[in-house]
């Protein structure tokens, strides 16, 4: 269920939209070119990466994929750090905006409230099994769970 909170929403699980995915034609059908060794970079950078999930449409593949982290605060700090990598190359979410399809670098970006809502192939897969939440949020919800913890604890220290 998506939060009410004002602040700028993100997709949880923690997803990165990576765009522009080398593909090459078979018998008149996209095919992925490089996923599996992309995944397999990425982590061996240390990246907590789940999942990495190409997106198909009925040509095949799109080009695009997402790639979901570890649901937990490392997760979300390596998917942030993920992010700001490709921020860094000026291969982030306005580039891409801004791209010709003529370039043969691939972007990627933070999945936002924005890309949740867009109705394509990337909006579709997101809306499918995941939800909107915020960074406010997010804080609250892990200072309620170590406030639970150290009731916890309190509770059995007076118990003995």
């Amino acid at each position: 269920m998506a939060d009410t909170n004002d602040s700028a929403r993100i997709v949880k699980p923690w997803t990165v939209i990576v765009a522009n995915l080398p593909v090459r034609i078979e018998n008149n059908i996209r095919v992925d070119n490089c996923s599996i060794n992309l995944e397999r970079h990425w982590k061996r950078q240390g990246y907590l990466i789940n999942t990495f999930q190409p997106l198909y449409d009925y040509r095949g593949h799109s080009g695009f994929a997402l790639v979901e982290f570890s649901r937990d605060l490392k997760g979300l700090k390596s998917a942030f750090l993920f992010d700001i990598s490709f921020v860094e190359k000026r291969q982030g979410k306005a580039e891409w905006d801004e791209a010709s399809e003529q370039t043969n670098e691939f972007f990627a970006w933070m999945a936002s409230e924005e890309d949740y809502n867009k109705n394509d192939i990337v909006g579709c897969n997101l809306t499918n099994s995941r939800d909107l939440t915020s960074v406010p949020n997010i804080q609250m919800q892990e200072a309620r769970h170590y406030r639970m913890v150290l009731c916890n604890l309190s509770e059995k220290v007076y118990i003995q």
